[in-house]
């Protein structure tokens, strides 16, 4: 865990966690016996990258505890910079006695797993989730929320349907769900403040999970990604990296490059793409020249060019589209919906034998199901096969030996 930034684990990032910080004093009255009514807000962070996880943010207070946010100049993330971000966090954890905070961070590989699935659970429904998993923790931990002011996902009245009905049993909590939020309640700026230095700190120090990834020895670790400060004197060594990952969103040409120069042809990229975004579907399936480094242990004679994470690259390649094989189709989807077979007709009889006339003609029998005709059809030739055997069990020489040895 990060000491300045605690919902952030120093760990390699493969599957999404939360974290909430201690419930403040003055939400619960300081003994727990008398309610507070709190107000809260909801924002995300790490929506749009290709890269990195989504991080979605909540903070809470006393409703009589609103100007204080004020005062400290909680606003929009998206609007300050990064020093600035830092120390609105740092005053949000100096006021653990009136704030509290929590975060979701959403790992790129369950975002990709959920999207790509046969039936597809779309980054709108992880966003509801995500959202409604923080609101039910704070309401479990005994903290009397009134309002909720919620930065929206699609149209504001329908998501404000939408989370309302999580949520029956608390029919007075007073719902805002709007866009730009984040610029208009200062709550909800301190859960976007909370949201994007989670998300920040966790790709400038990420940690790769794969054990054969190839990295440069001064990068080992950790994605290369870093702030630019003005005293950096790594700063040109930087830009011209691969493991540059840049802001992650896929306009950035630092992140387009790390993803050209990164692409394994067969398992594609480490886990910090998202790869159920369109723009790493459509570099998958894109015919190049690969690229790579050299492996340290071989010769300066040998050609032979591998890919970071350890694959040998050939001259010209395309890699296929990541197919997720995780819900097993039903036994009706192997059978064909041909025309049912004619079944149990005698031997003998002539199919082109001439139709009775109405007169003599029996009733009609019940038409049997596909299913049950096929079940019936299996019953002979079952009953067929065990006559046979029996058959050729009295024909054959059986000894003493043979049946009671």
């Amino acid at each position: 865990m990060d000491p300045t930034v605690p919902s952030v684990r120093v760990a390699p990032l493969t599957a999404s966690y939360t974290y909430q910080s201690a419930i403040p004093d003055q939400c619960v009255g300081g003994t727990g016996t008398r309610r507070v009514p709190c107000v809260l807000g909801v924002d995300e962070a790490g929506r749009g990258p290709v890269l990195g996880p989504l991080v979605y943010g909540i903070a809470y207070c006393p409703e009589d505890q609103q100007e204080l946010l004020r005062d400290v100049g909680f606003a929009d993330s998206k609007t300050l910079t990064a020093e600035r971000r830092d120390a609105l966090l740092a005053a949000l954890r100096e006021h653990h006695a009136s704030m509290g905070w929590a975060v979701r961070v959403m790992s790129p590989q369950d975002i990709s797993a959920g999207m790509l699935k046969r039936r597809a659970h779309n980054l709108n429904a992880q966003s509801s989730d995500a959202t409604v998993l923080l609101i039910q923790g704070i309401l479990d931990s005994g903290v009397d929320i009134t309002k909720i002011f919620v930065d929206t996902v699609g149209d504001p009245n329908a998501y404000k349907r939408l989370l309302q009905s999580h949520f029956p049993r608390h029919t007075h909590i007073e719902w805002t769900v709007t866009r730009k939020a984040d610029a208009i309640y200062p709550i909800v700026g301190a859960a976007s403040i909370a949201a994007k230095v989670t998300r920040d700190r966790c790709l400038e120090h990420w940690m790769y999970a794969e054990r054969n990834l190839v990295l440069p020895s001064s990068l080992e670790g950790a994605a290369g990604q870093k702030r630019k400060r003005e005293d950096d004197e790594h700063a040109e060594e930087e830009e011209t990296s691969a493991y540059v990952t840049g802001s992650g969103y896929p306009g950035d040409p630092r992140t387009v490059r790390y993803l050209q120069e990164t692409l394994d042809p067969v398992f594609g990229w480490a886990g910090i793409v998202r790869f159920s975004w369109a723009t790493a579907k459509t570099m998958l399936e894109e015919a190049r020249p690969t690229r790579g480094s050299r492996r340290g242990q071989e010769s300066e004679a040998d050609d032979t060019v591998y890919s970071p994470l350890g694959t040998r690259l050939p001259s010209v390649t395309r890699a296929y589209t990541v197919r997720w094989i995780d819900e097993p189709a039903t036994l009706t989807d192997f059978f064909s919906r041909a025309a049912p077979r004619k079944i149990g007709a005698p031997r003998g009889m002539s199919t082109k034998a001439k139709a009775p006339t109405e007169a003599t003609a029996a009733p009609p029998a019940p038409v049997l199901p596909v299913t049950q005709q096929l079940q019936q059809a299996d019953q002979e030739a079952q009953h067929k096969h065990r006559s046979a055997l029996w058959r050729d069990l009295s024909l054959s020489h059986a000894g003493a030996a043979d049946l009671f040895g």
